[in-house]
């Protein structure tokens, strides 16, 4: 949300601290607003600057039940800077900047200066540290790359993937034919037949949350390197002792979910054989239940399966005769430990994945065109537009892995930090050259959400 919404009751509290917050509040929001309109609530010592600001914010909580737009017409109202939050006297502040320095409307929002200040790119990138601002001491920590170490990484959806790479299967192909042959609409093959690449840029960079150790492991190292650069092996001794456990830990109980799948895996099959696959039945019957078991459970189907495969598989099993509900129950507890256990390795503790908007003026584009092969190294590239003097290198529609499968994804290659901003942030214009990712919020001490959990979905 753009406006200064989130604050709003922040601010009454501070402001009027000394009213009987229980009389204030507890009628409710719209019930305190009413009575403030009034001044019924205010001090009866209050001057009238005092009366003013409270009939402001009573406007502004009147307000929170009409909308963000509502609301924020109602916070401006508030004349005095002191009066408000620092958080939302930050976004005001940009607001207001806006309208003097961009010639932007007065109801302008955040995105609405970011795009005017250039940001224009949405991209992400992965980590389990809290980043403020990038850095260029942290160069390439996490993966040690050539490249890495030259420019600050970031991954987006492709812009303009090859057109070869959005469809499954050619539309003279047997598998399409094979649709047609079964009454499927065209229309319906079209889509069927569509690949999306959304979301790559964000799982590409949830892989890269995952390099390098769990959050503690990696703080633990950063001050463990900080204390031998400084000769201090008192505290370097300590620190390391700290990453070495952090790691310790974790492995422990990964191998402990390994243990947990194959009792599980073994416990689920045992209950399968003996209560379908172990029946005495009539050769005709028996045949035909050894069939359609194979057909449901094909070898290694408890390792290959997903979750929803299991459950159907499990659906499948309760439509059978005396259907047992000890198999049935068996299987929901592995899915239970097999859905435990791809969490577990397919997060990092403490990672995020940090939404980002990138300001381009002179980019320089190299499109690797979906190849695998990479027909020039990423450092070079960033070399030769370091020497054009280009702001972002956009390498486009290129694989790169992160921790998991490769995803096809614009790499973007950032040398200067203060073109990268959260999504968060206030963008006022006139911190535009600032480093920290949330400019003029960050820097009056408020606290917001930069990083977000894993974006990503597990696989299944």
């Amino acid at each position: 949300m753009a406006g200064p919404m989130p604050g709003l009751l922040t601010m009454m509290e501070e402001l009027y601290g000394r009213i009987n917050k229980e009389r204030l509040f507890g009628g409710g929001v719209r019930g305190a607003a009413t009575r403030g309109l009034l001044g019924a609530d205010a001090p009866p010592d209050a001057t009238p600057a005092e009366m003013e600001a409270y009939r402001n914010f009573a406007n502004a909580s009147m307000a929170l039940a009409a909308g963000p737009v509502a609301a924020t017409r109602a916070v401006r109202g508030a004349k005095s800077a002191k009066t408000l939050a620092p958080q939302a006297q930050a976004l005001e502040t940009a607001r207001q900047n806006a309208v003097r320095m961009l010639n932007l409307p007065e109801s302008n929002t955040a995105m609405d200066r970011a795009r005017a200040m250039g940001f224009d790119t949405e991209a992400f990138h992965g980590t389990t540290a809290d980043i403020r601002m990038f850095a260029p001491e942290f160069l390439g920590e996490s993966t040690g790359a050539q490249s890495a170490k030259k420019a600050y990484f970031l991954a987006a959806d492709p812009s303009n993937p090859p057109a070869q790479m959005l469809t499954k299967a050619p539309p003279d192909s047997k598998s399409v034919q094979m649709l047609r042959d079964a009454g499927i609409p065209e229309e319906e093959i079209v889509r069927l037949n569509q690949v999306s690449m959304k979301g790559h840029g964000a799982e590409t960079a949830s892989g890269y949350a995952q390099i390098g150790g769990s959050r503690d492991y990696k703080e633990a190292m950063r001050k463990a390197n900080a204390a031998e650069k400084a000769g201090n092996w008192g505290d370097y001794e300590k620190w390391m002792t700290i990453a070495e456990d952090a790691e310790i830990g974790r492995n422990q109980y990964l191998q402990g979910l390994v243990a947990k799948y194959g009792d599980a895996r073994d416990t689920m099959l045992a209950k399968i054989n003996d209560s379908i696959l172990s029946k005495t039945l009539p050769q005709e019957q028996a045949v035909a239940l050894d069939a359609k078991m194979k057909q449901l459970m094909p070898y290694g189907w408890y390792n290959s399966y997903s979750i929803p495969q299991l459950k159907a598989l499990k659906g499948q099993l309760a439509k059978l005769s005396d259907a047992p509900e000890a198999a049935l129950k068996s299987i929901d507890d592995f899915i239970a430990v097999k859905a435990e256990r791809q969490l577990a390795e397919h997060t990092q503790q403490g990672g995020n994945v940090m939404p980002l908007m990138v300001r381009t003026q002179n980019p320089m584009n190299y499109d690797f065109g979906g190849s695998a092969y990479r027909d020039a190294s990423y450092s070079d590239l960033i070399d030769k537009a370091a020497a054009s003097k280009n702001d972002v290198l956009f390498l486009r529609n290129t694989f790169d892995p992160g921790a998991g499968p490769a995803k096809l994804v614009d790499v973007l290659a950032v040398r200067d930090p203060s073109r990268i901003r959260s999504r968060f942030a206030a963008f006022d214009p006139a911190r535009i050259d600032e480093k920290d990712l949330l400019a003029s919020l960050a820097a009056m001490g408020i606290t917001l959400p930069l990083t977000m959990g894993l974006l990503s979905e597990q696989p299944d």
